[in-house]
């Protein structure tokens, strides 16, 4: 038997852009971010600092949520 418990909300995280930037993210299978983040984030206008050199399931859910913050 498996049980899943989902993680708390995390403070200062849009839920509607988390979930724009997770499906972004891996919209292409087995592709590295920066052919996908990479470019959605430009596109934002982002200047901070984010590592779009790995895949999209190489990104700890950590990662995606202090991205998500640092984008509100």
């Amino acid at each position: 038997m498996v049980r899943m418990l989902p993680l708390p909300d995390a403070p200062g995280v849009e839920p509607a852009l988390l979930g724009e930037l997770v499906r972004v993210a891996f919209s292409q299978r087995r592709k590295l971010l920066r052919h996908t983040l990479g470019r959605w984030l430009e596109g934002r206008g982002f200047g901070g600092e984010f590592d779009v050199q790995r895949r999209a399931e190489e990104v700890p859910v950590a990662d995606y949520l202090r991205l998500a913050a640092s984008l509100t």
